[in-house]
Order: structure tokens, then C-alpha cells, then sequence
């Protein structure tokens, strides 16, 4: 493994010199400077088929090749290579999105759009952020692209999509071809140990020119790179110094497969029937307790084994019919995730109560999330300048949640006050719906051969209700509540186009994005009334929030120069978001979720991608935000001026790679890319010691080889070349956070490996 480390890194270095050499020298290198074909992705963004560089918004997307040439394997590892989208990741299915510093841990949905095809699969229901942990991570195989849209997407994604959305895009069945490819990933971890995939696709005509199934599965494994200790029964904030250490206990298991089947009965109607499924397990969380842990010793202090396993599934019927210049397209989809987690109380129990010991106790949770969701839309395709999309849409969630805080058999404090007077420390639960109806279009007028106008309305309904009990010492004995709200609105969208000549087109765009309120765990009016009217809110905010909403106001250019060979997208942005939800603490002792104040976002991203020679492709993408707060927020320590949380200033990525014939019949490259996150605030606490977190660079190399003719391709590679550690989210607790220790989730270490692959 040292021998293929030194060759990587001496191979690597000869490449960036020789990329950075030929690029000073591209002007006077005529004959081996040949003209590309520019970035001529296609991407549906606007749900219908367009070039990248047509979309008059700010949008990033990824070819599979794009991906594996890059070592994308999860949500997190497109987070360091798009600009101005961050991903918030305490491991695998465990993320939070955020795109142009539109960052809230308060509320009841996300503020990014989240899909995979036509299926929404962001968390969308008032109980789904309390123990999702973050929304589903999507195996990366057999993706076509990802799509990651910035700045607000109301009118055609609808609520969430209030910084904008991120898509997968699934290969689709191919009717008269039999392919295939079958893929070997093996790797070792830096403090960890071995890690292996693999995954195949076969495509296979039924029926020729009428019927084809697609067919994808995996398995991965990987072994953990953190250790655990048990906790010092006299000190919760240290090790056991005579328990036995357990090694590498963040594993990640993960399996599932993906069926499509396409049915062309005429040459104009497709009916596309889909069902995936997956199935992931981690040992424990991927996060080390910051006391006593740290980046440099990143161990766990905990008694109980905190597993977490997700099994997820979706099935869709995509129906689309040309009737003339008419595209009518019908998505019909069920999501269901079942999540089931053990997370270790062991401290929380000791902090709050003052046992004499640290004892073992578990919290159980077990989540379900259940969605259906109906889009039906028309999209013209006339020959004049008027274009036109409008559709319905329906999305209905139920999402219910149980958890629990039981006496360990055998509990020493068992019959001591408090403990005596309750059958349990705590058991809850929590049955949430959403129903969300709305209606959309949006219409372009190409005003002369280079501008053209387009303008969009959504308007929507959300009602979301919720039964909520709790019983034992955390909850103070038996409660229920029950809850309702309902919001409605409209989100309209202006953009004007002006294609320059066809390489250079230049935009701007005024869109508002919303995300939907929800019924607030109620405070009881006679004893929280007056905290509330001192923060200058009414008293219905003790039962209800409202949603959220933002103008997004943006202008930006998509250029290409020297016959294609040089592309430079350049977009510029200022969010106004109003009503903010906030989670703030009464001074009755109560939290709630209230509408407080006004933030700002501003900032802008910038992509290069220059191919000086025929062999060598450099690029570079760079995103600025600044997200702030516009005003004091009562009941939290957030002051006007801070920073949202979890919102880094910069993030830059870079690469250059060298592809070139090396034989007859063998081709073979070599890439080195660079990413970079800056530092962001993860409280606005700033006499906590964990209010902030380092910014920290990311290397990657990749050698490989594709034969001319042949099926055969190999690829090595060494993820996190130099072992860079970095913080990558500081999660809530489950039960209850402590002021004295938090849980750090951190990124993967030094990784090396070798992919093999054979296709048919």
C-alpha cells in the first residue's frame, strides 16, 4: 500500500507542474490546442431538456463520469465540489443541506429542495427533523447527474426549495441495447481498516423498440475510524481507565438495488414503472464526544452500543404522452423510510439527576416516514417564441415517532428519589401529517432572437397537524397535545435572458422562495402569555409559527471563449428573508418555534473550466456567502450581525486532470483535486467552547486507465491525500445536549484504494 502511495503521489505532482506548464503555454501551442465542444450537459432543470449553458439560473450538474473521476460516493462529497451548497454531515444519511447560506435548525421542513427523478425525498413533516437525523443519502450508482440548482425554486419545486434544490438523476432503461457493468471497490482507511463495494447494472431489451428493464444493486462496506471507551463511572467527562477499548466501531453497512422498466406501446407515450430500495446500518454514530475527544483523538466515551439502522424505498409510475407540441408528464410516488436508532443517555441521566455513578441507559427511537406524491404537468414545445409549463401537485405525509428512556434492568437508583415515583424516565410519541396542494406554471416569450422573458407563479396550501403524549420523570408524568396549522401562499419568479452571441448569455432573476409553518409544542397562555408579548409576538405564536419566506434577487453570466475551450459561469445574489423561524426560549421556561426577525445573504459563485491542450482539463469553482442576522433574537444568545450557523464564508475547489493515449490500445489519466470549506459558526453562543468551527483543504488523486477496445478499466486513488481532520457538524442530542460535552461529527481520514470494472 506505501509502494502505490508513493507512486500516486509522484505521478500527481508530475501532472499539476506539466497542466500548469502547458496552460501558460496553450496560446502558442496551436496545433495540440483543438477546439472542444464546450459543456454541452444536458439537464432538466426547468423539466424540460436544455444545455447547462442555456439555464438562466445558477446551476451546477456532475456526468457519472464527472462523479467517478471525482470519488463521489455520497451527498457530502458533492458538497466540496459545488459551489455555495454545504453539506452539514454527521455521517452516512445523516445530513443537512444548505445552499447560499439559507441555514435554520429551527422550523418543521428544510430550506433545500431535495429529489430523487420527480420524487421529493427531503424530510417534509413537522416530526421528520426530530429523528430523521438528516435526510437519506442515495447510493451514487448509476446516477446519469446531480442537478444542484441555486437560489430559490418555488414555482416548479415548490416549499423548501427556499435556497434551492438538489436532484439525482437516475439512468434510464435503453430499448434496443443489452449492457452492462459490473464494479470492484477496495480500500483502506487511515486509523481504520479495509472498506470494499460492489455494484453492477445490466440493461436488457424485453421486447425491441418496446420494452426494457434496467436493473442496478450494491453492496458497500466500510470499516469506522473512531474507538470508544466506556464512561468513568465516578466522571462522566472521562474514560473508564479499565474497561477494554473497542476499535473502529463507526462502521457503515449499506445495500439496495434499483428496477426500472420502460414500456414505449407508441412512438409517443412511455410509461416508466421504478422501485428502489436500500438498506443502511451504522455501527455507531460518526462522531467523537469533543470531552475528552478531539479532532487530534477522536475517541467516543459511551456505554452503549448506539446502532442506527434505515430501510428506505420508493416507488414511482412516470407516465408521459406528447400529444403535438403538448409533453404531459404524470409522477406518482410512495417514500417510505423507516429509521430505528439507540443513542447512549448514560451522562444526560447523571448530569440532570446527580446519580453517585455513571450507569448504562438507553434512548430508543423508531421513526417512520410514509409519503405520497401526485405531479401532473404539461410543458409545450411550440415553434413560435411562447413557451409554456403548468401542472398540480399533491404531497401527503404521515410520520409517526416512538421513543423511549426505560430503566435498565438492575438499576442501583431504581427506588431513590426521583427515580421511584415514575415507571420510566421517559416515553413519547408523536403522529405528524402534512397535506400540501398546490398549482404552478411558468411561461418564456422570446422578445426578439436574443432576449427573452419568463415569468412563474405558485400557489400552495399546507395543513400539518399533530398528537403528541410523554410520560415519565423527563416529561413530569403523562401529557397529550394535539396541534393544527394551515398556510397558503404565492411565490412568484421574473427572469429576463439576453443570448449576447450564442457563447455568452447573461441573466437576472427576482424569485421568492417559502417554506411552510407548523403547529408549535403550546405553551400554556397564562403561564407564557407575557413572555411572549415582551418579545412583541401574539399570543397565537404559542400554538402555531408561520412560514418563512425570501426574495432572492440575482444576475449572472454563462460564457464560453477560445472556440470552447475556456468556460467562465459567474452568478451574483442578495437574499432578503423575512419572518424568520427561530427557536427561542421563553422566559416561562418553555421553547417554542416563532416567526423573529430578518436575515440577509450575499455573496456569489464563480466556474472555470479551461482545456488548454486536447489532453489536459483544469477547473476551478469558488462560492462567497455572507448569511447575517438582521436583529437580536430574544430567548437565544444570537445577536444582529452574527453569522447563521453552519454557514462558511468560502468554499473553493479545484482540479486539474491529464488524459492521453498511452498505448494503441490503452488511454489512461490522471486528476488531482482540491476542495476547500471555510470555518462557520455552529452556535451563537460565543463563550461555549464548541461555537466554532476550523475551515480545512481536502486532496484527492486518481490514476486510471480505459482500454480502446476492450471492456476492461482500472483506477487508483488516495482520498484525503495529506489525512486532513475537520468537523464536519456539531448534532443535536437526541436527548438532551450537555454545556460541559457535545458530540463532533468529523470527515473521513487518509483513504486508499483501487476500482476495477467491466463492461459489456
Amino acid at each position: 500500500m506505501q509502494t502505490c502511495l508513493t507512486i500516486l503521489l509522484r505521478t500527481a505532482c508530475g501532472v499539476g507542474a506539466l497542466a500548469i506548464a502547458t496552460a501558460a503555454a496553450a496560446q502558442s501551442e496551436a496545433p495540440d490546442a483543438a477546439p472542444a465542444t464546450g459543456n454541452e450537459i444536458v439537464v432538466t432543470a426547468q423539466k424540460r431538456s436544455e444545455t447547462l449553458q442555456h439555464v438562466p439560473f445558477a446551476i451546477t450538474a456532475f456526468t457519472q463520469m464527472d462523479l467517478e473521476r471525482r470519488g463521489v460516493q455520497s451527498l457530502y462529497d458533492v458538497s466540496r465540489i459545488a459551489p455555495s451548497l454545504a453539506v452539514v454531515s454527521s455521517g452516512p444519511g445523516e445530513n443537512n443541506l444548505i445552499i447560499r447560506g439559507i441555514s435554520s435548525i429551527a422550523g418543521s421542513a428544510a430550506t433545500v429542495g431535495y429529489y430523487l427523478d420527480d420524487t421529493p425525498i427531503a424530510a417534509s413533516s413537522n416530526a421528520a427533523l426530530l429523528s430523521t437525523r438528516g435526510v437519506i443519502d442515495p447510493s451514487a450508482l448509476d446516477v446519469a447527474r446531480i442537478e444542484v440548482l441555486r437560489g430559490p425554486q418555488g414555482t416548479l419545486y415548490g416549499s423548501s426549495s427556499m435556497g434551492g434544490t438538489v436532484r439525482y438523476i437516475t439512468n434510464q432503461p435503453t430499448l434496443n441495447k443489452v449492457e452492462g457493468r459490473i464494479r470492484a471497490d477496495l480500500s483502506d482507511t487511515a486509523h481504520g481498516g479495509f472498506n470494499y463495494n460492489f455494484n453492477g447494472v445490466i440493461n436488457l431489451p424485453v421486447v425491441t423498440d418496446k420494452i426494457a428493464l434496467r436493473v442496478a444493486a450494491y453492496y458497500r462496506f466500510d470499516d469506522g475510524y473512531i474507538d470508544r471507551y466506556a464512561i468513568d463511572p465516578t466522571n462522566y467527562l472521562a474514560a473508564d481507565p479499565n474497561a477494554k477499548k473497542q476499535n473502529n466501531v463507526n462502521t457503515y453497512k449499506t445495500y439496495g438495488a434499483r428496477a426500472a422498466l420502460l414500456i414505449k406501446p407508441t412512438d409517443t407515450l412511455t410509461i416508466t414503472p421504478s422501485f428502489l430500495y436500500q438498506y443502511s446500518r451504522l455501527g455507531t454514530p460518526f462522531t467523537f464526544d469533543a470531552v475528552p475527544g478531539s479532532l487530534k483523538n477522536p475517541i467516543q466515551v459511551r456505554d452503549i452500543d448506539e446502532t442506527n439502522t434505515q430501510k428506505s424505498w420508493i416507488a414511482n409510475l412516470t407516465v408521459k404522452q406528447e400529444l403535438g407540441p403538448v409533453d404531459i408528464t404524470s409522477s406518482t410516488s410512495y417514500y417510505h423510510r423507516t429509521v430505528n436508532l439507540i443513542d447512549d443517555s448514560s451522562k444526560v441521566v447523571n448530569y440532570f439527576f446527580g446519580t453517585p455513578t455513571v450507569e448504562p441507559i438507553a434512548m430508543y427511537g423508531s421513526y417512520r416516514n410514509k409519503e405520497f406524491t401526485e405531479e401532473l404537468r404539461a410543458a409545450t414545445n411550440f415553434e413560435g417564441p411562447f413557451q409554456l409549463i403548468v401542472g398540480g401537485f399533491y404531497h401527503h405525509v404521515k410520520a409517526p415517532l416512538a421513543s423511549e428512556i426505560p430503566f435498565p434492568d438492575g438499576y442501583p437508583y431504581r427506588n431513590d428519589v426521583p427515580f421511584g415515583s415514575f415507571s420510566t424516565i421517559y416515553a413519547g410519541t408523536r403522529n405528524a401529517s402534512l397535506k400540501e396542494y398546490a398549482g404552478f406554471g411558468e411561461a418564456s416569450y422570446k422578445i426578439t432572437d436574443t432576449l427573452t422573458a419568463r415569468a412563474g407563479v405558485r400557489v400552495f396550501q399546507v395543513n400539518q397537524s399533530f398528537v403528541q403524549t410523554g410520560d415519565g420523570l423527563f416529561n413530569g408524568g403523562y401529557s397529550i397535545v394535539e396541534n393544527k396549522s394551515r398556510d397558503h401562499g404565492v411565490t412568484p419568479k421574473f427572469s429576463l435572458q439576453w443570448q449576447a452571441t450564442p457563447d455568452k448569455m447573461f441573466y437576472a432573476t427576482v424569485s421568492k422562495g417559502y417554506r411552510p409553518g407548523g403547529p408549535n409544542n403550546p405553551a400554556p397562555e397564562s403561564v407564557c402569555g407575557a413572555a411572549v408579548a415582551k418579545l412583541g409576538l401574539s399570543a397565537s405564536q404559542l400554538t402555531a409559527y408561520g412560514p418563512d419566506h425570501l426574495w432572492n434577487y440575482e444576475v449572472g453570466a454563462k460564457t464560453s471563449w477560445l472556440d470552447h475551450r475556456l468556460t467562465i459561469n459567474g452568478s451574483a445574489f442578495y437574499i432578503d428573508w423575512s419572518k424568520v423561524q427561530q427557536q427561542i426560549v421563553l422566559d416561562c421556561g418553555f421553547n417554542i418555534t416563532a416567526n423573529f426577525g430578518k436575515a440577509v445573504s450575499k455573496g456569489g459563485e464563480l466556474e472555470v473550466e479551461f482545456r488548454p491542450t486536447r489532453q489536459i482539463t483544469l477547473g476551478s469553482g469558488f462560492g462567497y456567502t455572507d448569511a447575517t442576522l438582521r436583529n437580536d433574537v430574544p430567548g437565544t444568545a444570537a445577536k444582529k450581525g452574527d453569522q447563521l450557523q453552519y454557514v462558511p464564508k468560502w468554499t473553493a475547489s479545484a482540479s486539474a486532470e491529464y488524459h492521453d493515449q498511452i498505448t494503441a490500445m490503452l488511454k489512461g489519466f490522471a486528476r488531482l483535486d482540491y476542495s476547500y470549506i471555510g470555518p462557520a459558526n455552529f452556535l451563537y453562543d460565543t463563550t461555549s467552547p464548541f461555537y466554532r468551527r476550523a475551515g480545512f483543504s481536502i486532496f484527492n488523486v486518481r490514476l486510471g486507465v480505459d482500454p480502446v477496445q476492450g471492456p476492461w478499466e482500472a483506477s487508483l486513488y488516495v482520498n484525503n491525500l495529506f489525512d486532513k481532520q475537520g468537523a464536519t457538524d456539531l448534532p443535536v442530542a437526541i436527548s438532551a445536549d450537555l454545556p460541559t460535552t457535545r458530540r463532533v461529527a468529523l470527515n473521513q481520514p487518509r483513504t486508499v484504494g483501487v476500482a476495477l470494472g467491466y463492461r459489456f
